[in-house]
């Protein structure tokens, strides 16, 4: 597959080949496929900058991480004089920068774009072309059929090399299964456990943690590979790089604190005198429980119903046999039994169970560990 698609692609150069398969050896192909999660940037990282072709046709972001343009330069006002000037400074800026990525690179695509810098004579044209390379550096763009056309066919047949679907289709059932998640490990909230049966199967999406639109390459590698729910992998993750985001085997929910609640039961018990409320983790994580609205998936009425309900009991324990709730906090089955928090259930297994934990310690004023 791999010679079928890229060595053996009309067009292909030597300078090209030679490159491509001294760096894709056999070596390297089993090392991708089998590498820990730890490895996955360093991965693309390699490839990338060893082929930067093929950055420029999947990934632009990466392509164009190292060009100095923000979202706001390129809305910069141009009715006055001095917006105008500042136009037209940042388009020269960001021209000859790109005009240096080029050269270095050899692109394929930012020829056309520079050109058109130079040549668009009013502000409005020169944003319309800034909020396009803006759109491209953001991940947001998606090459028409025009510019796909200008890359080699062994760059176009990349993305049929690492062949998913073929994987996917023999061996989905068994990754799936090997994780043993039930829940979601993006959102912790949403069933995913795969069913086996003739009649009934059925297994969680399988998401590319780095998605395979962009990065290829990595469409096979088992690290890559996150058994998620359909809301989180089609809904709120789609084709986002994740670059600067938590990967859920490397790291992701600890001991510390999440959820905080905010009770107002004065006024009777029900959802509108509730508020669960994230806390903020102060680290990379905090842009995964906004990326997978981990906060409002939280608050849904179920998980609202649930916390009443615990809070009844807590109540009717502390105040009906005040002697027994240290008893009860003291033993896991008691706990399990009387208050519905299975505390040696890890997040894998149970739905919301972080939030369990943190509200069994909110009402309590214990810390009880969640299990892994």
């Amino acid at each position: 597959m791999f010679r079928d698609n890229v060595l053996n692609a009309q067009g292909i150069t030597p300078a090209e080949k030679n490159r491509i398969t001294a760096l894709f050896t056999n070596a390297f192909i089993h090392d991708l496929i089998f590498c820990n999660a730890e490895q996955l940037l360093q991965k693309i990282q390699t490839i990338y900058n060893c082929l930067p072709v093929l950055s420029e046709r999947y990934c632009l972001e990466y392509y164009l991480k190292d060009i100095n343009l923000t979202t706001t330069e390129a809305n910069t006002e141009a009715k006055s004089q001095v917006g105008k000037e500042e136009v037209k400074r940042i388009s020269a800026r960001v021209a000859a920068d790109l005009q240096a990525l080029s050269d270095v690179r050899q692109s394929i695509l930012f020829p056309t774009i520079i050109a058109d810098l130079h040549v668009a004579t009013t502000p409005t044209m020169i944003k319309k072309i800034l909020t396009k390379i803006i759109s491209m550096k953001l991940g947001n763009y998606n090459l028409n059929h025009a510019e796909k056309a200008q890359f080699p066919l062994w760059v176009s047949g990349f993305d049929n090399v690492f062949n998913y679907s073929v994987m996917s289709k023999r061996f989905g059932y068994e990754i799936t299964t090997s994780f043993g998640f039930n829940i979601c490990p993006y959102c912790n909230y949403e069933d995913i456990e795969t069913i086996l049966g003739n009649d009934a199967a059925s297994r969680p999406d399988l998401d590319h943690f780095y998605p395979k639109s962009k990065f290829p390459f990595l469409a096979v590698t088992l690290s890559n590979l996150i058994p998620a729910g359909k809301r989180c992998n089609q809904d709120y993750k789609k084709t986002n790089s994740m670059f600067d985001y938590v990967h859920p085997r490397i790291n992701g929910i600890n001991q510390h604190r999440l959820f905080n609640f905010h009770c107002m039961f004065d006024d009777g018990r029900n959802s509108d005198n509730l508020e669960i409320k994230l806390i903020n983790q102060n680290n990379v994580l905090d842009k995964n429980l906004e990326l997978f609205n981990v906060g409002k998936m939280h608050n849904k009425q179920d998980v609202i119903d649930w916390f009443i309900e615990f809070y009844d009991c807590y109540q009717f324990i502390l105040n009906g046999y005040s002697n027994n709730i240290e008893h009860i906090l003291d033993d896991n089955n008691l706990i399990k039994m009387h208050l519905h928090v299975d505390v040696s259930k890890p997040p894998s297994k149970g739905a919301y169970q972080k939030l369990k934990i943190d509200a069994l310690n909110f009402l309590s004023g214990r810390n009880y560990q969640m299990a892994d």
